[in-house]
């Protein structure tokens, strides 16, 4: 999480309004120690921006799918002539506003504010947080390959040590601070970020966090992934050695066991070498030829390698690194016109680079467009998105999900990776003009 306050007083005197997509929040008001970042909890003057902030209500709290909602802070500048009134932005809500709407939705927006009404809220995040750390504190001691992504000690204490309603109480335990080590990040201020308390991030044997080398041996996160889903427990989404957890009120003790109860009979799986068949029976089942005589180890090691050999993780990097950013040729409003009036023409991945592409490209995860509508296909992006075809092509059934790429099959059934670019409409001839 990013604290609000230092980002307004970075760059509120340059803006009239700051929107802030809490998208994946929305209940920091709720946390006394995370309160004073969110940008809802922000006393302002007559010289702050107004706030605009985004929830989406569906992930953690309590909306139905695809709900969300848009919270404006701005009576402090209500006499300026940058206050922008209710007219005005209800105006700019319905023009993406259905004239059909789903009122179920709506409602549930209602009982989510209703649930969370003082005192029920601050009860609610609490028991979250709660039930999060007691479950982190349990990974910490039954598993080996698996860690929650937590601060090792804090003051030279073990992080499992420390009592969880003190943990629950003080930002101390869930900060990133700039001078340690442990979490691998860098080019942040002091008290800048701080982890979320009511998510479970895992990271997997396979890169080192300090400096982000790659290990002898790895245990891709998409694996634990497939392993968790054949038994009914989907994460929010995994990486390639990380997998995300989202906490809400509801989730029990029970629940939370179960997910640790899974995760030690993964890592007993790996370590006695068990046949895939017997672990992920699905992949297997889909995949007979690839898997049928492979053990759970063995495919750890042959997909940690892929990536290894690749340096998938430092490809990542660099595709949002400010060096290797795409140039832009058209805008993303031309592009998606051009796509729509049939102005493209269908590329694999090894024609790609520099090419304009006409849809944003964009694997999930990281859910991060790599490539948006108008810019230039880039080597770096072409080479990421072609070690994705090659791992799909060698040990298929872990690819992520990919949008704005598109996949066919090859002659001899592989799979092969394509996208559309900018091809320009045939000029007409002065005799066509004329006739």
């Amino acid at each position: 999480m990013y604290n609000a306050r230092q980002i307004v007083e970075s760059v509120g005197q340059l803006c009239d309004y700051i929107l802030f997509d809490c998208a994946w929040v929305g209940y920091e008001q709720f946390l006394p120690m995370l309160a004073p970042m969110s940008p809802l909890t922000l006393e302002l003057g007559p010289n702050d921006p107004g706030i605009l902030v985004t929830q989406s209500v569906h992930k953690q709290l309590a909306g139905f799918a695809q709900t969300s909602q848009i919270h404006k802070k701005d009576n402090h500048i209500k006499d300026q002539a940058r206050y922008v009134n209710h007219d005005r932005f209800n105006d700019a809500f319905l023009l993406h506003a259905s004239t059909s709407p789903n009122y179920p939705l709506f409602a549930s927006l209602d009982m989510n504010a209703k649930i969370h009404e003082a005192p029920h809220g601050e009860q609610l995040w609490r028991d979250a947080a709660t039930v999060a750390t007691d479950a982190k504190k349990e990974i910490l001691k039954r598993c080996r390959y698996f860690q929650p992504f937590v601060p090792p000690t804090v003051d030279g204490t073990p992080w499992q040590d420390i009592p969880t309603d003190v943990i629950i109480s003080d930002r101390r335990y869930f900060a990133i601070d700039p001078d340690a080590s442990w979490h691998g990040f860098t080019g942040f201020a002091k008290e800048q970020y701080a982890l979320d308390p009511c998510k479970i991030l895992l990271y997997t044997p396979g890169i080192s966090l300090r400096d982000g080398t790659y290990e002898e041996f790895g245990v891709p996160g998409s694996i634990v992934s497939h392993y968790l889903q054949e038994h009914g427990m989907t994460p929010e989404k995994s990486d390639l050695n990380s997998l995300l957890f989202l906490i809400t009120p509801a989730e029990s003790p029970a629940k939370l066991n179960r997910l640790v109860d899974l995760l030690v009979q993964l890592e007993k799986a790996i370590e006695e070498d068990a046949p895939v068949a017997d672990v992920l029976p699905r992949v297997a089942a889909a995949y007979p030829d690839v898997y049928r005589t492979r053990s759970i180890r063995w495919l750890c090691q042959k997909l940690h390698d892929f990536y290894k050999e690749a340096n998938v993780s430092q490809l990542q990097r660099k595709l949002f690194a400010a060096e290797y950013l795409p140039p832009v040729a058209l805008s993303a409003a031309e592009a998606t016109l051009a796509l729509r009036r049939n102005q493209a023409r269908a590329l694999p991945l090894r024609e790609l680079a520099g090419e304009i592409a006409l849809e944003g490209a964009l694997p999930y995860p990281p859910g991060i467009f790599t490539i948006v509508a108008g810019e230039r296909w880039t080597k770096t992006a072409v080479e990421y998105f072609t070690v994705l075809e090659r791992a799909m092509q060698a040990l298929p059934g872990f690819a992520p999900e990919i949008q704005g790429v598109h996949q066919r099959q090859r002659s001899d059934g592989t799979p092969e990776l394509y996208a559309y670019v900018y091809e320009a409409p045939p000029r007409p001839s002065r005799r066509a003009i004329y006739d």
